[in-house]
């Protein structure tokens, strides 16, 4: 069972958050504060495995609270804003939900959270053969020394993105999360994923649903965890994504299509 602490000054958005998250088993909400001090005085007893935090609270930012966190605690944050998402995911928030926050777009969140609560570790599931590329011979990988140049809109800078480091694009409505390698890394940009698509001119960038793009070349293997729920892996070169069944299924066959033992 994951444990939550909402903190949100606001009764009826915990209240209203209680109720979505009663529908999905395994989470179960333990406490529910209305300020960061209160907050921070039950963070002395109480270890929550998640906290849903609004950001902007009675006698300060909920950002305060993240030193008082363990290491073990996953932090989302639901606000009315969307200027904070890129700080927010600097500072290593699992997602970023704004308010009225969606079911299903908060039911993705939870696969999440329930997929950082996990060992990693591809294991293809009983029966099936191993879905991963073999080798690195393979015509479905961008140009490595062609870059992107990408807009960072909020501090008017550009930021150049080479599109061989590109593993996969997470979209979160007017920003996008990406996973990196060369180093290994996750950044954030206030763009959206049709955005990408469009420069994005490769064989390799396969958008597998509306919220995720992968570069099918860099995929190692595919790890199943539930029916609703597979993890797609790059190796230690990036952090892994997982994703739906929809998007599972058109990998599969992508996979399957490329290997010439599968089937």
């Amino acid at each position: 069972m994951i444990t939550l602490m909402l903190v949100d000054d606001e009764p009826l958005a915990n209240v209203r958050m209680g109720r979505l998250l009663s529908r999905h088993r395994g989470f179960q909400v333990k406490l529910v504060v209305g300020t960061v001090s209160e907050a921070r005085d039950h963070l002395k007893s109480f270890t929550p495995d998640v906290v849903f935090l609004d950001i902007e609270m009675p006698g300060g930012s909920s950002f305060e609270l993240l030193p008082y966190l363990r290491k073990s605690t996953q932090v989302v944050f639901v606000t009315a804003h969307e200027r904070h998402a890129v700080e927010a995911f600097a500072v290593g928030a699992v997602d970023y939900l704004v308010k009225p926050v969606d079911p299903d777009r908060l039911a993705e969140t939870l696969r999440r959270l329930e997929a950082g609560a996990r060992k990693p570790g591809p294991v293809d599931p009983p029966g099936r053969k191993p879905a991963a590329i073999r080798g690195e011979a393979t015509a479905n990988r961008a140009d490595p020394d062609r870059k992107l140049v990408v807009r960072l809109r909020e501090a008017g800078r550009k930021c150049i993105v080479p599109l061989g480091d590109i593993c996969w694009i997470y979209s979160l409505r007017n920003y996008t999360r990406v996973g990196m390698r060369n180093p290994k890394r996750v950044l954030v940009f206030r763009r959206r994923i049709g955005e990408w698509e469009n420069d994005l001119a490769s064989p390799g960038f396969v958008r597998i649903s509306r919220s995720e793009i992968i570069q099918m070349g860099h995929v190692t293997g595919t790890e199943w965890i539930t029916r609703n729920e597979t993890r797609v892996h790059f190796g230690d070169a990036a952090e892994p994504l997982t994703i739906g069944r929809v998007a599972a299924t058109k990998i599969g066959e992508i996979l399957a299509a490329e290997d010439p033992f599968a089937g």
